[in-house]
């Protein structure tokens, strides 16, 4: 798999994270009954998420419309917000994502690296996001399933753009925890999923200590020697620039409903010894990673991703790689990757 694993990787936590995010929060008792499908989704927003739990759960990625092997993995949360992913299955197996209260750390054990990087996302930015989503999507009540044992509510989230890709959630109906995700393109194709197959909430005398949320010493000691840049903090463009040593551009073709996040600095993705810039954009709901390297000495080629992310462009223009990763049509990251080589 060699350069196509950290791609699996970065597709399949984006899905967790993003199920995890969806739930951060305090449980709330409301019948569902007196809250409108908006709120039931504002309240898996924000509420959702400080609900400590373990559980496992089952994860489904089609690439190029087959899916790829079914991923299995166990998460605990605290109440606090932290995280810790474990991938039992190939493959990504041995693969291990720790969300702390102030890093992010990422386990690669096929490339003996240990990734690190500044959490990011306060409290004031994720509200921006709740905001932002229930702007760009229609919440409507379809049903109720149950789901790892517990009674769901299953929402859906169309875009008012009237794009064809949409989500699917199955939200508990005691706290609010997101039970599982499927992410739709049209009425049957499913792109990815997530899906606890058992839960347990976690009391107090339960709750794993802050350590449980972070990787050993002796693992940071021998492979967390990060590359510069696995630590950057977010920048502008313009100062992106100046340290990675080309001119970080900005696409001016978003789909409906994206805004900028932020852009960080990074390895570059061909494995090289110099810098790459990454810039994020996000709708409230879903998340596009537009990566882009200008050193001469880069290497990377259309090879180095094929077959490893399903929603991917690559474009080389003017000695410069671009890549898209993220939930949207392949024609809006072809449009946004051309509109970034000024094409």
């Amino acid at each position: 798999m060699g350069r196509r694993w950290p791609w699996l990787l970065a597709l399949v936590c984006a899905l967790v994270g993003g199920c995890l995010w969806i739930y951060r929060s305090q449980s709330t008792n409301l019948p569902v009954t007196v809250r409108t499908p908006a709120e039931i989704v504002r309240d898996a927003w924000t509420k959702g998420g400080r609900v400590a739990l373990e559980g496992m759960q089952e994860i489904h990625v089609a690439v190029a419309g087959k899916e790829t092997p079914l991923v299995k993995a166990k998460v605990v949360t605290s109440s606090d917000g932290q995280v810790r992913i474990e991938y039992l299955t190939e493959p990504l197996k041995g693969g291990t994502v720790w969300e702390s209260d102030d890093r992010t750390y990422r386990y690669y054990p096929k490339l003996k690296r240990l990734a690190v990087a500044n959490r990011r996302g306060s409290l004031e930015e994720k509200e921006q996001q709740q905001l932002r989503l229930l702007q760009n999507y229609t919440a409507a009540l379809v049903g109720q399933q149950d789901v790892a044992g517990r009674p769901a509510v299953v929402i859906d989230l169309r875009p008012k753009s009237k794009g064809d890709r949409w989500k699917r959630l199955w939200i508990d109906r005691e706290n609010s925890v997101v039970l599982a995700t499927e992410d739709r393109v049209g009425e049957k194709a499913v792109l990815r999923s997530t899906r606890f197959t058992k839960v347990r909430y976690l009391d107090a005398a339960n709750v794993p200590p802050d350590s449980a949320f972070r990787p050993s010493d002796e693992l940071v000691r021998q492979y967390g020697r990060a590359l510069p840049g696995d630590t950057s903090s977010r920048f502008e463009p313009s100062e992106l620039s100046k340290l990675v040593g080309f001119p970080v551009r900005q696409p001016t073709k978003l789909p409906g409903g994206y805004t900028f996040q932020g852009a960080y600095q990074m390895p570059c993705f061909s494995k090289g010894p110099h810098q790459a810039a990454r810039l994020e954009y996000s709708d409230g709901l879903n998340t596009i990673s537009l990566f882009q390297c200008g050193n001469p000495e880069c290497k990377a080629s259309a090879s180095d991703i094929n077959g490893s992310a399903g929603m991917a462009v690559y474009l080389k223009h003017d000695g410069v790689s671009y890549l898209a990763v993220g939930d949207a049509p392949r024609a809006d990251l072809d449009a946004l990757v051309r509109s970034a080589a000024g094409l």
